[in-house]
């Protein structure tokens, strides 16, 4: 344990918004070592015009310049003082940024999200991840403002070996009091694309997409799951989002393989038959479909990236 303690060190490490890594990230974690968090103010990298999956959760307040976000096929413009929250397993799109565009960033192990928002309702946690962001909503920033200010004070002591519970407890606080901001302030809450019955499927239909994306490709069998016809959900996403729901599953199949291929840390093979591709040729057919690369030659591509 204490050696762990000594070890801790800034370091550089891949997330899943930008090829290189959003931060240098302070690793922290509880006496197990299992989980990690991390927080500073960073600029996020240019070159970002292909979606990224996310492996860990983010809350991020934009300090200087302006940016506009795609997050799960949903828009987001970002200017000072503007708060957006991500989870695991979002795609993620940096579409366009300011010169001077900044960010402070707390990120935290997908571990320690699901440990947050267990007491939580449902509802809650779907209004969050339907409204995650605020802009010009000096309640919401302040929060966060003094939420950072509060945690900066333990991590600046190399000696704290409670991070990851500190940040836990922050995040319930933060998840508890978003929530009841956005309800006692309706006239503030993101206008709902489509009925609520129509945004609620679709709410759900990611949900499963994102659990069940190794399963399956086909649009019938996420309909099934919704109880709806394949060509219900196809209007369904085309009314949210603009696309079909083939389109949807694949980007964010593809944005899954690049995230697996560089990893490292599973065979082309393998990933094959995790994803339930008929074979290895079928598998390479399929990425370089909607990639313009093979696997091969992406994994190469991306090698200067991760050095």
């Amino acid at each position: 344990m204490e050696k762990d303690k000594d070890k801790r060190t800034t370091d550089i490490i891949p997330d899943g918004i930008t090829n290189g890594g959003i931060a240098a990230i302070l690793k922290g974690g509880s006496p197990t070592g299992n989980t990690s968090v991390s927080l500073g103010t960073r600029s996020l990298e240019r070159r970002l015009s292909e979606a990224k999956v996310m492996y860990s959760g983010m809350i991020m307040i934009c300090r200087t310049g302006s940016a506009s976000i795609r997050v799960n096929f949903s828009m987001w413009k970002l200017c000072a003082g503007s708060v957006i929250t991500l989870f695991p397993n979002d795609m993620v799109t940096l579409t366009e940024r300011s010169e001077d565009f900044s960010v402070e960033v707390l990120e935290y192990d997908a571990t320690l999200l699901r440990e947050a928002s267990l007491q939580m309702e449902q509802t809650v946690y779907s209004q969050l991840r339907a409204d995650r962001c605020r802009t010009e909503s000096p309640i919401v920033t302040n929060i966060i403002n003094d939420m950072f200010s509060l945690l900066k004070i333990y991590f600046d002591q190399p000696e704290c070996m409670c991070l990851d519970q500190l940040v836990l407890l922050q995040l319930k606080a933060f998840f508890v009091g978003f929530y009841d901001y956005i309800y006692r302030f309706p006239q503030k809450r993101k206008p709902e694309e489509g009925s609520p019955r129509v945004r609620e499927l679709f709410n759900l239909f990611m949900m499963y997409l994102e659990t069940h994306f190794k399963d399956s490709r086909d649009v019938a069998y996420y309909a099934s799951l919704l109880n709806i016809t394949p060509k219900y959900l196809n209007i369904i996403a085309q009314r949210i989002t603009g696309n079909t729901v083939k389109a949807l599953i694949n980007e964010y199949v593809v944005m899954q393989l690049k995230l697996s291929l560089c990893s490292g840390n599973t065979s082309m093979k393998m990933l094959a038959g995790e994803y339930n591709f008929s074979d290895l040729s079928f598998f390479c057919r399929y990425f370089k479909q909607h990639t313009g690369m093979t696997p091969m030659q992406f994994v190469k591509s991306e090698a200067p990236k991760r050095t």
